[in-house]
């Protein structure tokens, strides 16, 4: 999503935001961070300094010494306001008052009300929305049913309602935080094997949770056990789900891409402006071939949004039913509207494969091969030979890689080797002699490690072996490659050759036979003592840029774990102990990892310049 911004600019909402608790404490904690603070490896100041600041604050601190600022939830959350305002600039480990941010005694030097009302929107979309980089279901939820309402709504009110869309998912509605559809009477339903029913105790401190932050930053009063937004929280809500959406002239698939990423009632509120500024009928027509090109959780956005127009979209339903494959949905959409439709004989085995695929997408992720291909096969109650029939006849391009994870086998032929490839006239030679004209952009993603997760996307060449594939891993992630590895399809197992472990030879295989569509994927196990699984999941394939040097990362996040801390359980033992100074085993961790203290392990750290500079070496420009 692009980063919100004031709806409205007026005096008097500047002199709202500027008189809430947390812009108040915000702005006297960067006229207190003046020309400059040091910060520790977290970016947050120094325990001595942190300790400082919260009496300045007035914060109660939890003992007579603190062990590290993020030990402070009320600091911490004062800290980001002003951090994420604008009020308080970050520059490797030292902070800074940004020019022109307070002026004597902490009070505002701007009287720009769109300056104070941008700083604030900033600070409340990203702090208690997540917003833009990850929004969270449940707080847009609540901030929407706020906005919606005319009048008060208790905290139980907005516990359910976050409750209910969870409902409305295993009802054959998107879910709210994948875009799938969980329970539909056609399709499988997986979702329990995620973490069962919703917990309505959850729901609810998720509620008051949001509702104190709105409170906090003058965008919502409670009182009586009651909650509704202020001035400045419907503000809020109009920069968000207005201001975030795309232009009404944006294409259907920019659309799709950016309302995925929120639940089904905000996204049918960002997608009126869109929807409004074109026909029904040519509305419906371009979020279905927008459906048709994407995967996963957008196609199934693309088909509500379509569904959502109702009759006056049917022109543009009837004109699909007449296609194979994707046809199907459309001849569905219309038997539905009870309007007279002859189905095609491959029309049931498609869209068994297609929302097998979608929940494919989301669960391949999370689930190793041997667990997806017993969950399906209990979900199935015996119906696996009657699946797997549809599957061969229903012509979709992922059939044979379901049927080989409900299987073990492979029961429908794989795809040509480098089925689609040109010829080899007139394209560019890469290092060795071979020609660079597809990549393909990956997700290597470290199970069984959080907070924060560590993860890369990287951009490969489609040629590659999956022994090359082995060197990008542990470049991207930042291994030392000094132990064994492995990958394993679902269906077979590859590692290096000669190491007499029954694997196939990887430099044999090729990632373009392994992976054969968007989405697919396969696991990569690292060091067989401490077993870093990694999830890589192709993405995409696309032509290459000319002159570009692949394979480069464009993203991720985390740091690499120490080699040999004992695998995943082990890392987040590691963690705890660094960020207790008494613990019995705080001093022997700093030794063994060469630190003087704690705070100078992070484990969010990522350097994308780090990353693309061990590359560099296995690069090949197109």
């Amino acid at each position: 999503m692009k980063p919100p911004s004031p709806a409205v600019v007026s005096a008097e909402l500047a002199q709202a935001a500027l008189a809430c608790t947390a812009l108040t404490r915000a702005r006297a904690l960067a006229a207190w961070v003046g020309p400059g603070k040091e910060l520790t490896s977290n970016w947050v100041p120094k325990p001595a300094a942190a300790a400082e600041a919260c009496r300045l604050l007035g914060i109660s601190l939890p003992r007579d010494r603190v062990r590290s600022a993020l030990d402070v939830d009320e600091f911490v959350a004062s800290w980001a306001v002003a951090v994420k305002a604008g009020l308080i600039l970050i520059d490797g480990r030292r902070a800074r008052v940004a020019p022109g941010a307070t002026a004597a005694g902490g009070a505002a030097a701007t009287t720009d009300p769109a300056d104070v009302l941008n700083g604030w929107v900033k600070a409340a979309a990203a702090v208690i929305l997540d917003v833009p980089d990850d929004p969270c279901a449940g707080c847009l939820i609540v901030l929407h049913e706020l906005r919606s309402a005319d009048r008060p709504l208790g905290i139980d009110e907005l516990a359910h309602a976050i409750g209910a869309v969870d409902d409305d998912a295993a009802e054959g509605e998107p879910c709210p935080d994948c875009g799938e559809v969980h329970d539909d009477p056609d399709l499988l339903s997986i979702g329990g094997l995620l973490g069962g029913e919703p917990d309505e105790e959850d729901d609810r401190e998720h509620a008051d949770g949001t509702v104190t932050g709105l409170v906090a930053l003058g965008a919502a009063i409670e009182s009586d056990s009651a909650v509704e937004l202020t001035s400045l929280g419907s503000m809020l809500a109009a920069s968000i789900f207005e201001g975030c959406a795309p232009a009404p002239d944006a294409d259907a698939g920019a659309l799709v891409s950016v309302v995925s990423e929120v639940p089904p009632p905000v996204a049918a509120v960002m997608a009126r402006p869109w929807v409004a500024a074109r026909s029904p009928e040519a509305a419906a027509r371009e979020l279905l071939t927008a459906a048709e090109a994407a995967s996963g959780a957008e196609r199934v956005v693309a088909l509500a949004l379509a569904s959502g127009l109702e009759s006056a979209g049917a022109p543009a339903w009837r004109e699909w039913a007449e296609r194979p494959g994707f046809g199907a949905y459309a001849r569905q959409w219309l038997a539905d509207q009870g309007e007279p439709v002859t189905p095609q004989p491959a029309d049931e085995g498609w869209l068994t494969a297609d929302s097998l695929s979608t929940m494919l997408d989301d669960l391949g992720d999370l689930l190793p091969p041997f667990l997806l291909r017993m969950a399906f096969q209990e979900e199935l109650g015996g119906a696996t030979d009657e699946t797997l029939a549809l599957l061969r006849g229903s012509g979709h391009p992922a059939a044979a890689d379901l049927a080989t994870l409900l299987t073990g086998r492979e029961l429908v032929p794989e795809p040509p080797r480098q089925a689609g490839r040109k010829s080899g006239a007139g394209r560019k030679k890469g290092r060795g002699g071979r020609t660079l004209d597809q990549v393909c952009q990956l997700r290597i993603s470290l199970r069984g490690v959080s907070k924060p997760p560590v993860w890369r996307r990287v951009v490969v060449p489609a040629d590659l072996t999956l022994g090359e594939l082995h060197d990008v891993i542990v470049g991207a992630m930042g291994w030392e490659d000094s132990h064994l590895h492995m990958f394993d399809t679902g269906s077979r197992q590859y590692g290096p050759p000669g190491m007499d472990l029954g694997f196939a030879d990887e430099s044999r295989a090729r990632l373009g036979d392994v992976l054969t569509r968007s989405g697919s994927s396969l696991l990569y196990t690292y060091d067989f003592g401490d077993d870093w699984e990694h999830d890589v999941r192709l993405e995409e394939t696309r032509a290459a840029t000319p002159g570009t040097l692949y394979p480069s990362c464009v993203a991720g996040k985390g740091a690499c774990p120490p080699e040999d801390c004992g695998g995943p359980w082990g890392y987040e033992n590691l963690k705890e102990v660094l960020a207790d100074p008494r613990h019995e085993e705080h001093e022997d961790l700093l030794d063994w990892l060469g630190l003087d203290s704690g705070d100078e392990f992070d484990p969010a750290v990522f350097s994308l310049d780090e990353v693309n500079a061990r590359l560099r070496p296995l690069g090949r420009k197109a």
